[in-house]
């Protein structure tokens, strides 16, 4: 391959990044406007049913992070956090894989870590750093729904 073709097949693989990364913002942005659009209607609904005609049960949706694996960023609340190809990332997947259900210190040893001779202190080292880089990023309710409670831990939506 040429270095001129291999410059060109650079720059457009920059460009499909790019245009993948405003496509995943895009669709976060019509899930929260859809989200808050049968939240007002299961407000203002009658006899079990929404305005929409689904169940109260189906509109109750609450937001979730956008895990972006092609860039390896975090998308919340409109703000995106590049953590790249790291163990924080990895463990955000992980507890947001099954948001609202505790996972055991051993299960995020194996899947996140690869390795369950790895100390649990390890995980709460990463817990805390996860927790700041996302502040930092002004992701601050993400930040404080990521929870522990002995030995297990939760992505609490």
């Amino acid at each position: 391959m040429t270095p001129d073709k291999a410059r060109r097949l650079d720059a457009l693989a920059s460009q499909l990044s790019e245009t993948l990364m405003t496509a995943a913002i895009c669709a976060q942005e019509i899930r929260n406007i859809l989200r808050a659009e049968l939240d007002d209607d299961d407000a203002h609904a009658d006899r079990g049913r929404c305005a929409t005609g689904l169940a109260p049960s189906l509109t109750h949706h609450k937001q979730s992070p956008l895990l972006d694996e092609s860039t390896l960023s975090v998308i919340w609340k409109g703000k995106t956090l590049h953590l790249g190809n790291t163990l924080a990332f990895r463990l955000l997947v992980r507890l947001a894989r099954r948001p609202n259900q505790y996972v055991t210190h051993t299960d995020l040893l194996l899947d996140v870590w690869d390795d369950d001779e790895t100390s649990t202190a390890s995980i709460r080292s990463m817990v805390r750093e996860l927790r700041r880089k996302l502040r930092g990023a002004g992701m601050t309710d993400l930040a404080t729904a990521i929870r522990g409670h002995s030995g297990r831990y939760i992505l609490d939506l």
